[in-house]
């Protein structure tokens, strides 16, 4: 696992450039933590670092952004499954199916849907410490 300190937003950014390579690949990327933690932030700090243009935000209501790197074609989803009640549910939007396209996907609140998580998932836990510090951990082991 790899532990990491924020001490406020302008590292945060920084954290997603420096660290942009390890997010740009075809895997399922699961966000932990509060609300409130710094996930939405973190993940939008990524898809602008990996070259994603016009950023929509948080999928709160919608569930899925799909984005695509104009200059490399290659598409990117991020989920928050805040609002996703259950199993049915999940199936319905076709998450099982996302998660077994081979694409990368960011996923904010990933325990409403972990039975349809790939095995080899990420996992990115982010601690908010105080008002402006966060400290995140990723766990690559699978």
């Amino acid at each position: 696992m790899k532990h990491y300190k924020i001490e406020n937003l302008e590292a945060l950014k920084a954290f997603a450039i420096e660290h942009v390579a390890q997010f740009d690949a075809p895997k399922c990327f699961a966000f932990r933590g509060e609300m409130g933690s710094g996930k939405t932030t973190l993940i939008q700090s990524l898809l602008s670092a990996i070259g994603v243009k016009d950023l929509q935000g948080s999928p709160t209501y919608a569930i899925v952004n799909q984005y695509c790197n104009e200059n490399t074609g290659k598409e990117y989803f991020h989920l928050d499954c805040y609002r996703i009640k259950n199993d049915f549910e999940a199936f319905d939007l076709g998450l099982e199916e996302l998660f077994h396209e081979k694409k990368t996907i960011f996923i904010e609140w990933p325990e409403k849907v972990v039975q349809f998580l790939p095995e080899e998932t990420v996992w990115i836990t982010i601690h908010h410490e105080s008002d402006d510090t966060r400290t995140i951990d990723i766990a690559y082991e699978y």
